[in-house]
């Protein structure tokens, strides 16, 4: 949790690592009746990750908007459930021990950031579990906007106004953010134009991040183990039971690892005992070189989806004036020299890359920019014309949901059935269908049939699309039949309006 006040152009910061601001760690451990969130349950995923009467959560922000359930000792737990006790955490600490509610006018609204990846049950989750610890979500902005804003407000010590003038020197210009964390990857080329931002080509690599590799160090630390241990002493489906219940400590151990091998050239990997009839344990050392060789092919399609962004927003790598890099991941070196590699200079290896998207938000918070649609949501008409029910560039996700109703006049009732079509697109161009309804029609030649359409954009940026016919009355018990027929749109194209 960050805050910036505009009037001493100053971020204020509500979790610490010593004197340095350092964001909560997302580890979630249920033990001993209570529920343990951040640092000291990250840690004690080495020692209690495969004992009975523990359980942890990682990473569950790519759980949300999913089927997914946690068996927690029997009991399902939602995603948002657990994403509840990370935010009540977050917000406990910023109360007790940074005293927040001094610096930070109302502690009960913030703006959260999502990945581009985010859809609308995703969203609507994340605000379930806000609002179970307390807080009121009074904006989604997407990551990326978020990082350009804050690298901006924070690259040095300057003025507001100094700042202001670098985000509109950035007009016509393309910005690639590069944020690749704990489970995910997610490239965006965004462009900055008449004070607004909009993605132009996105690509991501899922499960493809630090957290696989953590799983790369402790495949490699096993096997040393296994070239060392007596051959045929033991048969391979008992060596891999003890794998899997040394997983989690290898994990945990691989993860350090890792940490400090962006700062060092080697480190050492030590597990006391992997077997449970031998003293015998693993003290292996892995250079900086051998981890580089072993995520080499993950770095290589990580460069192969940079590829696919910029094909994506039709422009070439010279078109790109920065590339941020943000995320725990960008830490390692050989990622951050093959981005060098390719784009020299204009790589930007964030200081504070584990903190700028939050003090992205916190700025987009204090200055109360919104987001905006960037294409209008229009029903086809039968010239081959639109409708727009709602038009681009309109502020979206505020406290007010936006909310239209039009009536059409069906020209074709064949079949008995109007085929309502909704799309997304600019200009009188349609780039996508959103939704096609089939609402039943009297089909009598005798009257006119008129459909209603009815839509509805909800503060999660939920599209909520209804007809029917006015002439067609009654309702069925099964949806199939139903005179009404809905839909629910999750992906939603929308910016983020900036310098007003």
């Amino acid at each position: 949790m960050v805050a910036y006040d505009k009037q001493k152009n100053k971020f204020s910061y509500f979790s610490y690592n010593g004197d340095k601001p350092t964001p909560i760690s997302s580890t979630v451990w249920y033990h001993d009746n209570k529920i343990t969130v951040g640092s000291e349950a990250r840690e004690n995923i080495h020692r209690f990750s495969e004992t009975e009467g523990h359980h942890f959560e990682k990473s569950i922000k790519l759980r949300l908007g999913s089927e997914y359930t946690a068996n927690v000792f029997g009991v399902k737990t939602t995603p948002s459930a657990v994403a509840s006790e990370i935010i009540k955490h977050i917000k406990r600490v910023a109360e007790i021990e940074y005293k927040a509610d001094k610096i930070v006018d109302d502690l009960r609204q913030a703006v959260f950031t999502v990945p581009i990846s985010f859809n609308g049950k995703a969203r609507r989750d994340l605000r379930k579990a806000a609002n179970e610890a307390g807080i009121e979500i009074s904006t989604f902005i997407h990551e990326p906007f978020a990082a350009i804003v804050g690298y901006f407000f924070t690259k040095e010590n300057r003025s507001y106004d100094s700042i202001i003038s670098d985000l509109q020197n950035l007009d016509g210009k393309y910005v690639l953010t590069f944020d690749w964390g704990g489970g995910t990857l997610d490239i965006t080329v965004v462009k900055i134009e008449n004070g607004k931002m909009e993605e132009y080509g996105t690509s991501e690599l899922t499960n493809l991040a630090g957290d696989k590799f953590d799983e790369y160090i402790a495949n490699w630390a096993w096997n040393k183990f296994l070239d060392k241990i007596e051959q045929g002493k033991y048969t391979a489906e008992y060596l891999e039971t003890c794998r899997k219940k040394k997983w989690g400590k290898l994990l945990a151990i691989a993860e350090m690892c890792k940490i400090e091998l962006s700062m060092e050239e080697s480190t050492e990997f030590l597990l006391d005992s992997v077997l449970p009839d031998e003293e015998q344990g693993i003290c292996e050392t892995l250079t900086r070189n051998e981890f580089s060789s072993l995520i080499g092919n993950i770095i290589d399609k990580a460069c192969n989806k940079i590829d696919d962004a910029i094909h994506q927003a039709g422009i070439n790598d010279i078109n790109i004036s920065h590339v941020l890099l943000t995320g725990g991941t960008c830490c390692i070196p050989v990622i951050q020299n093959k981005l060098r590699e390719k784009f020299g200079h204009r790589v930007e290896a964030i200081d504070n890359g584990d903190l700028v998207i939050a003090q992205g938000a916190a700025v987009v918070s204090e200055l109360r920019w919104l987001p905006f649609l960037t294409k209008d949501i229009q029903v086809e008409l039968s010239d081959n014309s639109y409708f727009s029910l709602f038009e681009h560039n309109m502020p979206i996700a505020t406290n007010i949901e936006a909310v239209k109703s039009e009536s059409f006049t069906c020209v074709d009732q064949r079949g008995k059935i109007a085929k309502v079509i909704i799309s997304d697109g600019l200009e009188q161009n349609k780039d996508n269908t959103l939704a096609i309804l089939n609402v039943p029609v009297l089909a009598d030649p005798r009257f006119g049939d008129e459909i209603v359409v009815e839509a509805r954009l909800d503060k999660d940026i939920i599209l909520h699309i209804s007809a029917n016919s006015k002439m067609v009355m009654g309702y069925g018990n099964d949806e199939k039949y139903s005179i009404r027929k809905s839909a629910e749109i999750y992906k939603m194209c929308f910016g983020l309006e900036i310098v007003r």
